[in-house]
Order: structure tokens, then sequence, then C-alpha cells
């Protein structure tokens, strides 16, 4: 009769004890680290809410989800950038919309827009298939706003504005702008910002951008049609300089992503 040697048993236990020891020592170690991440994520962003005074103005400064705003910067290649929040974001501050992303870090708000949290479907798809045209994957699109503060309308929002903490739709422009170029922009290694809003007569999240950081650069139009309006620009942070390709608001215009890898091409 076959005999088992128990020091052999013991061995193989011990082995399979050790391994599933390392296993949950690196998987913690893992956790550990992305929570930190995080964290520190989370800190930045308020601290600079704080700083340029958007803390408590009603608002959601991201649509993305918050996991992808702790990742690595190389994974965020693309900025969306709409005009301004609208009223749906009116329940909450900017600051408590940060911190209900770190809470439920995988909640995506682009996602649950196509599933009709946002009323029709339309912005949504759009925001989530644009990307993936340009070889991009919307999980890895930060999708924010101009200006972070939400309005029931854009011709609302000075009103809004003036009765707000901000106090005019000059400060709000101001502080929204550097929160961008110091917050948002830091955050991502991005290749290319498309702003959904280009109306160069009236402010427009194109326009502010132009203003705030074309550096006298002028827009180069590839198409001047009235549905399809496309120009592009180089946007010169502190950081490095972006292409930026503006277009009509996708809640009422469907996007033609030809015309936006013209653009993009004739600033890359």
């Amino acid at each position: 009769m076959y005999r088992v040697n128990s020091f052999s048993i013991n061995l193989f236990f011990l082995r399979k004890w050790q391994i599933g020891s390392i296993m949950w020592q690196s998987q913690k170690k893992l956790f550990d680290g992305i929570t930190a991440k995080m964290e520190t994520t989370k800190k930045i962003i308020l601290e600079g809410l704080g700083r340029h005074d958007l803390s408590e103005l009603p608002g959601r400064p991201y649509d993305c989800s918050f996991e992808l705003l702790a990742a690595k910067p190389a994974r965020k290649r693309l900025i969306m950038v709409g005009f301004n929040g609208s009223s749906a974001d009116g329940g909450f501050t900017n600051a408590e919309a940060v911190i209900n992303g770190f809470n439920s870090p995988c909640f995506s708000n682009v996602q649950a827009g196509t599933e009709g949290e946002w009323g029709i479907k339309h912005l949504a798809n759009r925001l989530q298939s644009v990307p993936g045209q340009l070889g991009f994957r919307w999980q890895d699109t930060v999708y924010t706003n101009a200006l972070l503060m939400c309005s029931k309308d854009a011709l609302s929002l000075k009103k809004s504005a003036q009765e707000s903490a901000i106090g005019s739709l000059e400060r709000l422009i101001e502080k929204s702008m550097g929160f961008f170029e110091n917050i948002t922009v830091p955050l991502c290694k991005p290749e290319l910002i498309i702003a959904y809003s280009n109306g160069m007569n009236s402010h427009s999240a194109a326009r502010l951008l132009l203003k705030a950081f074309g550096d006298g650069d002028e827009p180069e139009y590839i198409s001047q049609d009235l549905y399809y309006s496309t120009f592009c620009f180089t946007a010169r942070f502190k950081q490095f300089d972006v292409p930026v390709v503006g277009i009509r608001h996708m809640s009422r215009f469907k996007p033609d992503v030809q015309l936006i890898k013209k653009a993009w091409d004739k600033r890359r």
C-alpha cells in the first residue's frame, strides 16, 4: 500500500500558503496604491476648486469616471469640453460632485446619459462615439466644461453668475479657465482638445479657450458651413501646447468626424 509522507504534505500546504500570502500582499499593495492615488487626486481637485473660488458653485466639473481622473496622465489623451453644465447638475456643488465621484469611482455620467439619465440621448451618444472614430477610447476621455457652473441655459448663465458667490460672468470665466489650465490639463497628457461649442459672436467653449490660451492665434477654418462649422487653433498652456478643434454643440448638431480629423491634422 502507497503511504504518503506527512512531511511532503506539510511542505505542499506550506508552499501553497506562502504563494497565497505573496499574492495577497501584492494585491493589497496594488489596492493601497490605487487608493492613495485616488485620495491624492481628490485632494488636488478639491484644493484647485477652492483656490479658484469654484467649490460652492452648482455644477459637476467632470462627466468621466473618477477612476480615470486618478489614472496616469498618459492614459488621458483626449479632452472634450462643453460650454457649461445644465440644470440637471444643480442639485450639488462642484466640490460635492467630486466627492460623489470619489465614492463611486467607476461611475461615468456620460455612460449614464446614454442610458437615459440626461433625457434625450443623442448628446451622450455622440460624446461616447466620437473618441473611438479618432483613435481614442471614450472610457479614457476626460469630459468637462469650459465654465464650471451649471444653469438652466446659456442665456441665463450671466444672471446666475451675478447672483452666485462668484459675483459675475467675467470672474466665472477667469476662474474656470484658471482651473482648466492648472488642474485639468496637468491631470492629462492631451494630444487633442475638442471644444463642442464654437460660436465666435458670443461666449462658447472654443471662443473662451481661444481667448485664454490662443496667444494671439487666429482660428483656422476647415469648414464655415453653418451646420458643420469647424476650426482649429493651438492652445498654449504652461505645461505644453495642445491642438484645439472647435465644432458646433453636439446637442443640436451631428459632428463630422472627417472635418475634425482634417482640423487636427493642421495643428499636429
